[in-house]
Order: structure tokens, then C-alpha cells, then sequence
């Protein structure tokens, strides 16, 4: 396909009725796709036992109200997206996309994070599911309410936030006085906060592991001039935190090795772009799964490193309904001859001086000129006196045309 034939198609492109968008709606130009994408995203996979809460960056400097900025990030602006994750292969169970504290919705007393991860687990409650998330959404009541519900949960936590035990508090003071590896907690009902000193305090919340499981890890520690390696204990609460809560972070891995986001004047075309890499990696992971259930079927045979890369390819071969294997057809504008046009080829005046086109094309130096070929497919400034007719010349048959 031609550049500027996709162009056009991109300037068509639209997901919802005009006439039934609501002007309250920020996301009215979405909408209703993204509301019937998530439905399908849920519909069409039930989550292993451990899923996670993290916030996606999706890149876009667009103008609009619903643009973040976040320092911290490797993707600083752009559109948040509140996702829930399987922590197993990274499949996007649900997601939600930020617009503003202060819009849509009212923020509940709990805090924002609350609301959040309350909304994006409502399907999954009473099914046994364990949860993670980040010092975002922590707080002792969320891990307390969602024990209530069938949901344990671990995550990271901050010392200021309510609830929080006062005999945990002043970690920087209690880290000064330990060694790598001390520990202390305190349990309030489900919840158990945790500590652990590792090259600075841990902090971490949870309702599913206890206070006396523990796992070893290895570090290093500087002895005099030289560097040994010491394994050191950590607790197992802490362990498979690290282990599970990346279920976002990897699908946001394979989205920046492939994907369809391209640069956009308009905000929605951003989602919209970011929606199929989701639907692309979504189905690769059901496909990869699939494979694994059927190991002995011939039509399901791939390579053994069969890479999401070569799943888009084979995808696009399908849905285009090329051959599997071989060069696709390449699309060529018709051949026309040198003057040989679809428009008639007028000149014009301009209030600009460029230079002819043909006077730079044989001698390389600049003569600048206000007359120009008003036709669309020429708008090339030309001579065009009674001494020098470079418009002649340039639209004669024979003239070997530079561009």
C-alpha cells in the first residue's frame, strides 16, 4: 500500500457513531469500542491464580485534557491506563484509562487507588485469586477488604498512609541499627505488615503469606578491598512479590519489541492503536496456550522460539488472505508517460520566490522565481518569460524529469 493511499484511509478511519457521542464524555470518540473491547478481553480468557494492578503508560504529547505526566517513568507523557494483568504471561485481563481525578467519577474516602483496584478485581472476587500491586494502591483497608471478598493481597506500602502500624514506622531509624537481613512485622487481623533491611527498608503489606516463612537470596558485601558473595534471608512475602507483580510490566516488554502505535494529531487514534497491540498480544498468549494443549497437532506446529513478530506477520497474511510463505504483492501507481497528466497545467503566480526546477537541475545554482504549475501533481516554480520558458521545457515529453 501507498504512503499517501493509507493516509487517506487513516483520515476516514472512526470507531463510533458522530451523532451518538456524548459531549461529557471525554473519551466519547472511544467510548463504546473500548467498553465492547474489554468485554471481549474478559470474555475470552479465565486468569491463572495470580493476576497484578499496575498503571501503563501509553506514549502520546497530544493536546488533551486526559494527558499525564509521570517523572518516573520510562514513558513520562502519555495516556495512564489502570490494567489488570495475569502475573503468569502477561494477558490484559481488564483495564481502565485515567481521565482525571476530578472527572467522570467521584473519588471515595478511601483514595483513588482504592477505587481502582476495587473496580478492576469486581469479576473476580470470591474465586480465590491472589492479588499485587504497587505503594500506589496499598493501604491496610484495601488488604482487609479484599480479604473479606476472597482476594489476599501484597503490596509495597508507605509508612504515612492511614491504618498504617505506629510500631512500623521510623524504618529509616530501625534499618540504622540492623543488619542486612533483620526483619520485623506486626499483624492487625488478615493484614501483616512486614519489614525487611535489604541496602535500605522494605516495607509490605499482605494477607496471604505468614511472618515466618522466609526465602534466601544472594548479594554482595565489600570486605577491605574486595567483594564476596553472602546470601542473605528474605522474606517469602517479599520473594513472590517480586516474582508476581510483574504480569503488566511484561505485556508492556512485548508491546515495545512490536507495535502498531504510530505518531497522531488525533488522542483517540493513539488508543485505538494501542488496542490492537493489546488484541495482537492477547492472542498470541491464547495461542501459545493452545499450542501447549495440543502439543501432537500438525496445524499448530511453530518453531520452538516462535516470537510475537512472526505471529503479526502470519496474522496479517490471514486476515489479507495472502500466501503463507513468499513476498506480498506490492502496490504500484499506474505508469504514466512524461507530460502525460490528468489535470490541466495552468501557471501561477505566487507572493514566494523558489527556485526553477529546471535551471537548478542543469546548472546547480539558484534562480528564483514566482511563477509556478498550479496543477496538484506538479506545484513546481518555473521560468516563464519571453526570454526563458522553463514551463515548456519541464512539461515537454522528452525531458528527463529529476524528481
Amino acid at each position: 500500500m501507498s504512503r499517501d493511499r493509507f493516509k487517506a484511509l487513516m483520515a476516514m478511519l472512526h470507531v463510533v457513531d458522530p451523532s451518538a457521542e456524548d459531549e461529557h464524555d471525554k473519551l466519547r470518540k472511544v467510548s463504546s469500542f473500548l467498553e465492547f473491547f474489554k468485554e471481549r478481553c474478559k470474555a475470552l480468557y479465565q486468569p491463572f491464580q495470580r493476576v497484578a494492578v499496575d498503571e501503563r503508560m501509553v506514549k502520546s504529547k497530544h493536546r488533551s485534557g486526559i494527558r499525564q505526566y509521570i517523572k518516573n517513568k520510562p514513558t513520562k507523557w502519555g495516556i495512564k491506563l489502570w490494567a489488570l494483568a495475569d502475573s503468569l504471561n502477561g494477558y490484559t485481563c481488564d483495564f481502565d484509562v485515567y481521565i482525571g481525578r476530578h472527572a467522570g467519577h467521584e473519588v471515595s474516602a478511601n483514595g483513588l487507588g482504592y477505587d481502582v483496584v476495587m473496580k478492576l478485581v469486581a469479576p473476580l472476587v470470591n474465586q480465590g485469586y491472589h492479588l499485587y500491586f504497587d505503594n500506589f494502591y496499598t493501604s491496610v483497608k484495601l488488604i482487609k477488604d479484599l480479604f473479606q471478598v476472597l482476594i489476599p493481597a501484597t503490596g509495597t506500602a508507605a509508612e504515612n498512609r492511614r491504618g498504617f502500624p505506629e510500631s512500623m514506622k521510623k524504618a529509616q531509624e530501625w534499618a540504622r541499627r540492623k543488619d542486612r537481613g533483620s526483619m520485623r512485622w506486626e499483624r492487625g487481623g488478615a493484614c501483616l505488615a512486614q519489614q525487611w533491611k535489604d541496602n535500605r527498608p522494605v516495607t509490605i503489606l499482605t494477607s496471604i503469606e505468614s511472618a515466618n516463612e522466609f526465602a534466601m537470596v544472594a548479594r554482595k558485601e565489600k570486605v577491605g578491598n574486595a567483594w564476596r558473595n553472602i546470601n542473605v534471608k528474605q522474606p517469602k512475602a517479599i520473594d513472590e512479590y517480586n516474582h508476581y507483580m510483574n504480569g503488566v510490566d511484561r505485556s508492556d516488554q512485548i508491546f515495545s519489541k512490536n507495535c502498531a502505535l504510530r505518531k497522531c494529531m488525533r488522542w483517540w487514534k493513539t488508543l485505538f492503536f494501542h488496542m490492537i497491540d493489546i488484541a495482537i498480544v492477547n492472542s498470541y498468549i491464547l495461542f501459545q496456550l493452545h499450542r501447549a494443549d495440543h502439543p501432537d497437532e500438525e496445524a499448530l506446529k511453530r518453531p520452538q522460539k516462535f516470537s510475537v513478530a512472526e505471529y503479526r506477520e502470519e496474522l496479517v497474511r490471514q486476515l489479507a488472505g495472502l500466501d503463507e510463505y513468499g513476498q506480498p504483492p506490492v502496490h504500484k501507481p499506474p505508469i504514466r508517460e512524461p507530460g502525460q497528466y490528468e489535470t490541466a497545467h495552468i501557471p501561477a503566480f505566487s507572493d514566494n520566490k523558489r527556485n526553477c526546477k529546471v535551471c537548478y537541475a542543469e546548472t546547480k545554482k539558484e534562480f528564483k522565481v514566482k511563477t509556478y504549475c498550479s496543477a496538484p501533481q506538479c506545484q513546481v516554480y518555473l521560468h516563464f518569460t519571453t526570454e526563458k520558458n522553463c514551463f515548456a521545457t519541464w512539461h515537454c515529453k522528452d525531458y528527463p524529469h529529476p524528481d
